[in-house]
């Protein structure tokens, strides 16, 4: 899901005197769906997101309109139990585990704090959402230890996750396979940009999908590429020779994923090429090429999918 979308939609909504309810999944055990952080956004005409589908978000979803039509605000923490229907506070559903919700009701005296979360997500900027029984609160420029944080004591409670720590995916060429996966990781919120060093490239042009767009030397590529867990770094230029400059340039990167598209035989001359250089094979073997899954990907919209779900997979192996 695209948050800082759903955000975007909250804001207008808010702006024109409706009211709206972000649903917020803020602990869970066992095999329950979907993870801490996980939203769903409700208006009277709008429903974005997932905290995890079937009986509990029909629940969820039926509390959040009747609050809407009734005008009333509140914040309520909900707890969810999926063992069946022979327990109290059971969600009917049977996939084991439980999963507590916040569920908050947005109006107008939040619209600071909506603007704040766009923006930390547009610029990708750190920032700490909390939510407690009070409501909800941003605070630009922090970050937490953990990415997503829940204690309670009596009837207090708190909620905090990191906003603007989301994952960045740098696409370096910005041709038909680039515009291809700009548009599906955008849907799963990443924060894209994209560098080619062809200027007025019609894909370039088209791609409205990135969050940012430049054209550069791919001689200084390393300059743009930043280091961190949250970074994906993804080489599909215009051709093999631009594709080992800018491999080399960044192969000693400490990022999450760098993936270079290339046939098994461009891959094994680009290598070879770099060892002769002097780059190690130890540091080679890091490196995704042929990149993507193997799904027999043909078109770039095909071969866009294969590498999203390579991404995909790297992401969330420690979860």
């Amino acid at each position: 899901m695209n948050e800082e979308q759903s955000w975007k939609t909250i804001l207008t909504e808010l702006e024109q005197g409706k009211l709206a309810v972000v649903v917020v999944i803020i602990q869970r055990t066992g095999s329950a769906p979907n993870i801490p952080g996980a939203k769903m956004f409700v208006t009277l005409d709008y429903l974005m997101g997932t905290v995890g589908g079937g009986n509990s978000e029909h629940k969820l979803l039926n509390h959040a309109r009747t609050l809407l039509k009734e005008g009333k605000s509140l914040v309520e923490k909900v707890h969810m139990e999926h063992k069946g229907n022979e327990i109290e506070d059971s969600s009917g559903m049977i996939c084991s585990g439980s999963q507590t919700f916040a569920l908050i009701t947005l109006e107008e005296t939040d619209r600071p704090s909506i603007k704040e979360i766009i923006e930390s997500y547009t610029k990708a900027q750190p920032g700490v959402l909390t939510i407690t029984e009070k409501g909800i609160i941003f605070e630009t420029g922090k970050t937490l230890k953990h990415d997503h944080i829940f204690s309670e004591q009596g009837t207090s409670w708190t909620y905090q996750e990191n906003v603007g720590l989301q994952d960045r995916l740098f696409i370096i060429g910005g041709g038909h396979v680039s515009l291809a996966l700009s548009r599906i990781m955008e849907t799963i919120g990443f924060h894209i940009t994209v560098f080619d060093d062809r200027k007025e490239l019609p894909t370039m042009t088209n791609n409205t999908y990135a969050h940012e767009k430049e054209v550069v030397s791919y001689d200084n590529i390393s300059t743009y590429i930043p280091e961190g867990e949250n970074v994906y770094a993804t080489i599909m230029t215009f051709g093999h020779s631009s594709d080992e400059l800018v491999l080399e340039k960044i192969i000693a990167k400490k990022c999450k994923y760098i993936g270079m598209m290339a046939s098994s035989a461009k891959k094994n001359q680009v290598f070879s090429n770099l060892e002769k250089k002097g780059v190690s094979k130890k540091l080679l073997d890091t490196i995704h090429s042929p990149i993507g899954v193997e799904i027999k990907s043909n078109t770039p919209e095909e071969i866009a999918i294969s590498i999203a779900a390579e991404i995909i997979k790297v992401k969330n192996k420690e979860l």
